[in-house]
This record gives C-alpha cells, sequence and structure tokens, in this order.
C-alpha cells in the first residue's frame, strides 16, 4: 500500500509539474513576438482589469514621467511594436512606455502604451497577433482635449479637463471619461474643483480578427449645470476613439450627425466636426471612401460635413482611383471636384 502511494505521490507531482510547464509554455508563446525584442512579459508587465490614464502634464506637479511603471522601449522596439499602428497612434513623443500586456484569447495580445514628450501625451492600446503584426489600435486619450474648447470668450485661468480609464472584462473594454470645467493655476499646475462635470462610458468588444469594435457611448452622471456646447466639442473629438477597421463606425457617425447639428448652427464657423470627420477619413482612406460610395454613404448627413484642403485633394483622388467600382469612382470624383475651395471649419 505504502508503495502504491509512493507511486501515485510520483505520479501526481509530475503531471502538475508538466502541466505547470504547459502553462508557462503557452504563456511564453502569446508573448514570444515580445522576448525577441528583449521584453519580458513577466508579472509586472502583466495588465489587470483596470488601466489608469497617468495623468502628467495636468495634475500632481510633483509627478513625472520616471514614476510610471512600465518599460520604456528603445527605438528598434518602438519601430517593430508601435510604428506599424500608423498615423494618429506612431506619433512623434520623446517618451514611449509599455505600460502592460494582457493575453485576450484567441492568440491576440493587447497591449496599452503611455507616449509623452512634457508638453501632451497619450495612452493608446494596440493589438497584435501571435507573429506580432500590429491587427488594430485606438487612442484612448490626448491632452490636447484640453484645448479643444474656443477659450476666447472666457477667463485664461478656467479649463476643460478630462479624466478616463479602462476597464477590461474578457474580450470587452470599456472607456470610462469624466469631463468638466474647473479653474486652473498654471503657474503651480493644480487643478480646482469642478464647476461641472460630466461622466460617460464606451463600450467595446474585440472580435476574432483583433479589432476594437464600439458596442456603444451613453452618459453615466452629471453634476452641476453642464455645457453641453462644450461636452458636445469633447464628444465629437471622442467619437475619434475607435477601431481602424470596423466599418460599422461609419454608421454611428452618420446617425451622430444629428446631436451635431441639434448644438451647432448651421452658419456656425467653429463647429469642429469637419475636422474630426477629416481625421476618420485618414484613419482608413478606403474604408471610409467605399462607404461614402455604398447606398448608405451616397447622399448621406455624414457627407456634407467632408472636404479637404486644396493640398491634400490630390492624395485623395488616387484614393478613389483604387476603388474597383467605376461608377463609385466618379460619384466621389465629382464630389470632389464640385469642392471650392473654402474650408468647412475655423476651429483650430
Amino acid at each position: 500500500m505504502t508503495i502504491h502511494r509512493s507511486i501515485w505521490a510520483i505520479a501526481l507531482v509530475m503531471i502538475l509539474t508538466l502541466a505547470g510547464c504547459s502553462e508557462g509554455k503557452t504563456s511564453n508563446e502569446q508573448f514570444q513576438f515580445l522576448n525577441e525584442l528583449g521584453i519580458n512579459a513577466d508579472d509586472k508587465l502583466l495588465l489587470g482589469d483596470t488601466v489608469g490614464m497617468p495623468d502628467i502634464y495636468c495634475g500632481d506637479p510633483g509627478q513625472t514621467v520616471d514614476d510610471l511603471q512600465g518599460k520604456k522601449l528603445s527605438q528598434e522596439q518602438y519601430q517593430a511594436l508601435v510604428q506599424p499602428a500608423g498615423a494618429g497612434i506612431a506619433d512623434a513623443m520623446s517618451n514611449w512606455l509599455l505600460l502592460g500586456v494582457r493575453d485576450m484569447g484567441g492568440g491576440i495580445t493587447l497591449a496599452a502604451y503611455y507616449a509623452g514628450n512634457g508638453v501632451g501625451y497619450c495612452v493608446d492600446l494596440i493589438t497584435y497577433d501571435k507573429q506580432g503584426q500590429v491587427l488594430d489600435a485606438i487612442n484612448t486619450r490626448e491632452m490636447h482635449l484640453l484645448w479643444r474648447v474656443n477659450m476666447s470668450d472666457i477667463n485664461n485661468d478656467s479649463v476643460y479637463t478630462l479624466d478616463s480609464h479602462v476597464t477590461i472584462d474578457g474580450d470587452a473594454l470599456t472607456l470610462h471619461r469624466v469631463m468638466g470645467r474647473c479653474v486652473m493655476d498654471f503657474e503651480k499646475e493644480v487643478k480646482g474643483a469642478p464647476l461641472w462635470q460630466q461622466a460617460w462610458q464606451q463600450r467595446y468588444t474585440i472580435n476574432g480578427k483583433g479589432h476594437f469594435i464600439l458596442e456603444g457611448q451613453q452618459v453615466v452622471d452629471e453634476q452641476g449645470t453642464v455645457d453641453y456646447y462644450a461636452a458636445m466639442d469633447f464628444k465629437s473629438w471622442d467619437m475619434l476613439v475607435c477601431s481602424r477597421h470596423d466599418a460599422a463606425i461609419m454608421d454611428t457617425w452618420n446617425s451622430y450627425v444629428a446631436q451635431i447639428e441639434a448644438t451647432y448652427p448651421p452658419d456656425y464657423e467653429y463647429n469642429p466636426f469637419p475636422q474630426d470627420v477629416a481625421l476618420l477619413y485618414k484613419m482608413n482612406p478606403q474604408r471610409f471612401l467605399l462607404w461614402m460610395a455604398s447606398p448608405k454613404g451616397s447622399g448621406s448627413p455624414l457627407q456634407r460635413y467632408f472636404k479637404l484642403p486644396p493640398s491634400e485633394r490630390p492624395a485623395l483622388l488616387r484614393e478613389v482611383a483604387r476603388l474597383d467600382d467605376s461608377s463609385a469612382r466618379q460619384r466621389l470624383t465629382s464630389m470632389i471636384n464640385s469642392w471650392d475651395d473654402k474650408p468647412l471649419t475655423r476651429h483650430l
């Protein structure tokens, strides 16, 4: 009996050991592309259920980039991991930190990055396949949001501020935002209590292709008398937090036009929406043009907010020429040639 127990004990130890090795091997395989770049995805570098947005520029004056937990990227690592994500993500910043990674299942890895240059910063989420190829990327926060609102008619010590974090649950991500107006002491970089604030959430799922799919956006709390003009200004920019591939986002933008027009009169020259629509186009020109040429896009409300300056139209026409449908090429070319040189907006 003792011998049999000993044999079973040894067998059990071997099974557990092999299971542990198998689990470790799976984990190593998942992050192998990081290991090859000299990044060890140990416990300290694994993302938890909450990803905070570091508030360096406009928060605690004693906090610096050096206080952030993460792996500072070398130029080689930046070129391999971030640069392929393209414009709007791979912006020139002096500091790039990998805040953490997470296995999202199905061979997909989610990574969170901080980028800052002492003036502004952003936090980006990027998905990869097992080979480290970029699947999708979204910019979850930019400090430029502080300057979105035209402040020519208000005191210089007033500023709109935005705080946010991301929660992860299975294949779903929720971006939590709180925006409001407060008094700002720029010399001491200290923010006062909000005069009003509004909180809302944006929920995404990561599909089997590693794309961020926007499931919806909703206001979850308001305090004080909300300046809806300012709130809409921020939300217009916030709509750019989206997948670079999912075509359904175009339907969301089109339905958003009604809210824009309810906020800004048609002749309001500082309407930020045309600028944001142009940025949506630049995320993925072919996705944008295919939608514009489709039955949904032809004559859509969104179409009247799309216009590029003369200097950018040759490149736009080259993108149109790539479309397979000759009638779509003709309609879009006619639309572009009908534009005058006057910009749709004077907003920043």
